[in-house]
This record gives structure tokens, sequence and C-alpha cells, in this order.
């Protein structure tokens, strides 16, 4: 029987193109050679993939030295099975198979020690977590990708794959906490403050108070921070107070005038463009350090989440498509990936790639920050975590991992509902997609792998162990977290 080909199969085989397969944690490389990875890859989305994303760093170390670092490198660093002995080899590896390289860095690194550079929330506490708007955490972050930018391109120089872009994981740069109706966003450090009073003088003190223009679009639940999302760029307050209305935010005020909330409505817009023009800030700074002096610069890549405002990466999506922001002297960046969640939800004038995950790296990053304090001994010694068992955290690693594996959006279906790629036929920007390589098997391969270190209480006793949604509040992208998070 002739069977014919329609208008969704006709698209899909245009959709494609671009295609990136990206390791998440070295630790994958333990359980799952290349070749395997560019198999499972094959078998998810009907293409081999063209090119390999890499980290260059792990949540609980470096993969490479880097001179004046003095934290040690991480666990799964070397010996990553008999084929990967370290991060040089990695790349070579791919890059002899003919997948070009790009390299990936999550600019928190929680492993850091360096309390000057942590983030500090609105009413003063901190957490192990850099941020991003101190200048030296800038420099840090680039000296990191830099040198194994000089790594890969080392590497490839008689290869069929070569170094192709530079990648900055943004999607949790500001995590947001709570207690009792107030809200604890990030980051009010010195840095922070200095740089949002010079973008909007008088901004800060208006959130040093409760209840405060937060209130308006923020509210604290059971398992986080509800928010709202759908803040558009060409929004203004009153638009604002309208969505607050919808979600019954404003119920936090006592006085429920317009005018008033109106005033609040502008305080929290004032902050959402500060704070994104403060990440595009920070993000040029460590791009222009990475790719000095390069003849040939690879891509500068933005990975964030696909809302039109992410709380947690600091940046408004429709602000990003601009051609002032990849052309010129001024340009802070050359490509954008984000998970597309609607089918109006696209970027008209700057090139992007389909990040395959919902909520871009969130529930990857809980897995794997989770690992990483799981088998810390100094988180296991010092914090909450250390009260819960090391049986029950394997249960909540295994919680985690369907948590991960439901956030990814695999199969050719999901390509076929993209947008069309880049054409002379076509007014889209989509450049390619993005798919996460770790599977179902390989996540517990690695939990059964993980050593926990030692805890607080017997192996066989629990006290006040959190539940998993509060244990992934407390732990992404944070590292070792305050006693006090962890006693709520």
């Amino acid at each position: 029987m002739t069977r014919r080909t329609f208008a969704f199969q006709q698209r899909l085989t245009k959709n494609t193109g671009g295609s990136v397969l990206e390791i998440p944690h070295t630790a994958v490389l333990k359980y799952a050679t290349p070749d395997e990875l560019i198999s499972i890859f094959k078998n998810q989305w009907g293409v081999a993939p063209e090119a390999v994303v890499l980290p260059v760093t792990n949540p609980d170390g470096l993969l490479f030295p880097i001179e004046g670092l003095s934290e040690g490198l991480s666990a799964y660093a070397a010996n990553l099975g008999s084929s990967i002995k370290d991060f040089p080899d990695a790349v070579l590896r791919f890059a002899d198979l003919g997948l070009d390289v790009y390299l990936l860095i999550d600019p928190t690194l929680p492993f850091l020690n360096s309390d000057p550079l942590q983030l500090i929330d609105i009413v003063g506490d901190s957490s192990r977590q850099l941020c991003i708007g101190n200048s030296r955490t800038q420099d840090i972050v680039a000296s990191i990708l830099g040198t194994g930018v000089d790594i890969a391109i080392e590497t490839t120089k008689k290869t069929r794959g070569k170094l192709r872009g530079v990648v900055i994981d943004l999607a949790n740069l500001w995590p947001m906490g709570g207690d009792n109706s107030r809200l604890e966003l990030t980051c009010f450090c010195p840095s922070c403050e200095a740089f949002l009073e010079n973008i909007k003088p008088g901004l800060v003190r208006k959130f040093k108070t409760f209840p405060n223009p937060w209130n308006l679009v923020l509210q604290v639940s059971d398992t986080g921070i509800g928010h709202i999302n759908e803040i558009r760029r060409d929004d203004g307050p009153d638009e604002i107070v309208g969505l607050s209305r919808l979600k019954g935010f404003h119920k936090a005020f006592e006085d429920n005038s317009v005018p008033f909330l109106l005033d609040q409505a502008q305080g929290a817009l004032d902050y959402i463009e500060a704070r994104h023009t403060q990440v595009l800030f920070a993000a040029r700074s460590i791009f222009d350090q990475v790719l000095s002096g390069l003849d040939m610069p690879p891509r500068r890549i933005l990975l964030t989440e696909g809302m039109y405002y992410s709380w947690t990466a600091g940046l408004q999506l429709e602000r990003l498509d601009s051609k002032s922001n990849v052309d010129g002297r001024d340009s802070s960046f050359d490509e954008v990936w984000f998970d597309i969640r609607s089918s109006s939800l696209s970027l008209t004038n700057v090139e992007h790639r389909a990040y395959m995950c919902s909520r871009g790296h969130y529930y990857i990053d809980a897995f794997f920050h989770l690992a990483a304090n799981a088998s810390n001994a100094e988180a296991r010694a010092s914090t909450g975590i250390g009260r819960v068992p090391p049986a029950r955290l394997k249960e909540m690693l295994r919680e985690m991992l369907a948590k991960a594996m439901a956030s990814l959006m695999t199969g050719q279906t999901s390509l076929g509902a993209l947008q069309d790629m880049k054409s002379v036929e076509s007014s889209s920007q989509r450049v390619g997609f993005v798919g996460v390589g770790i599977t179902k098997e390989i996540g517990e391969k690695f939990i059964e792998g993980l050593k926990v270190a030692p805890g607080l209480t017997p192996s066989g006793e629990s006290t006040g162990v959190p539940d998993i949604e509060s244990l992934m509040r407390l732990m992404i992208a944070q590292g070792v977290q305050r006693e006090r998070d962890n006693n709520e």
C-alpha cells in the first residue's frame, strides 16, 4: 500500500537541522561512551547530532586545574571510563567523531569557597553560590571558561570537529526563598546594590520593607515561590496590576487603591529592567575576557528559561530579541538557547536553538546539585542535609531524577511542533535544537555509584528531614545551604 507524505512529515524533515547533544555532567561519560550517546540521541530524535556541549565544571568541582584556584577537581574529572581519561580526552573523542564542540559553564560555581563573592538575599543572609554581578566572580568564571577554550582549540587542531561556541547557563543565577509571605530574593550584595542603584536610583530601598513590589507578582507557597512569568517587554503598571489581581497576589497589601498598586507595579518593572541589564552586562564581561585575542572566536550563547520573564535568570526574553544585542561593537551575545513552551514564544531578530528540556537546566541542575551535596563531607557535617539518612538521600535522588526525565521533551513529535528552521523562505531565526544526553538508566547507574558522605545522625535515623519539594528549593543552584532554611 502506498502511503502519502503529509505536511507534518514534510515539516519534520526541515526541522531536524542544527542538532546538538548536551552532556550535562561528565559522570554521564562514565556510564556511556560517546558512540553510545550518539546512538541514543539518534534513536530519540531520528537524526545524528552535529555537535556536542561539554561542561567545563561540575557542581562538585573543576574539571581541570586553574591557576589561582585552590579548590580540588571534581570526582568526575578523570578516569571516566575505558575510553575517556579527562576533559581534553572527552573533547578529542567527540571531535574525532566529527562533532563540533560547545563549552558550557554554570557561573554560580557552588564548590568555590569565597565568602566575599557569595549571594546575599534582601534580608542580608548569604548562601554558597557565587554572585555573577560581582566583577571578581566574572573574572573567575572567565578564567575557567577561557582555559576550557584554550584546551579545546589546542585539542581540535587536527580533528574534523572544531570549537563552535561557548555557553553561559543563566537559568539559576538568582534563587528565591521566602518565609511567612516574606520574599527573600537574591542578590543584594554591595556589587548588586551599586549596579541596581546606578540603573534605577532609589530602587533598592523599595524592597527593604514588607510588603514590597515583589509581593504584587510573587507569592510564597508550600512548594516554593508562585510567580507571574507573563510579564512582557511592553507591559506597563496597568497590565501588572491586572495580572496580580488575576492571581490574587494583590491581597498581600492592606492598601488596594489603584494609585498605590500602580506605584508598586512600577517598582516591580524597574527591578525587572535593572536586573536584566545587569545580567547582560555580566555575560558580556565574561565573554569579552574569554574570547580576547582569538583570531576566530566561537559564538557567544546564553542559556535561559523559555518564559517572558525568568525570575531566576533575571532575563526578559523579548528584551533579548534586539539586533543591537548581537550586532556592532556593543553586542552582548550571538545566540540564545531556551525551551520553547508555546508557538508564540520565539525570537524574530536573534538566532536561537530550542532547548528540549522544560525550564532550561532547572531540574537537571537540581538532580546533580543534590548529588554533589550528598557526597560533600562539609555539607553533610554542617547543614540540614546531614540529617537525611543515606538511603533516604538516594530515594530523593531517584525522585529528582524522575522529575528531570519528565522535563525532557524527547522525540520527533516535539521537533515537528517547533517553528521552522531559519531559511530564505522563513522569517524564523531558529537554527537548531539541543537534546540533553541523559537517560533513566544512566541516572540510575550514577546514583548507585555515588558515595554519600557521613551525616549528622546515624544512618538509620532521620530528624527533621525535608520533603523532596523543600529540598529542591533549597538545593537548586545554591551549593551548601543555610541551616535555617533546612529547619523550615
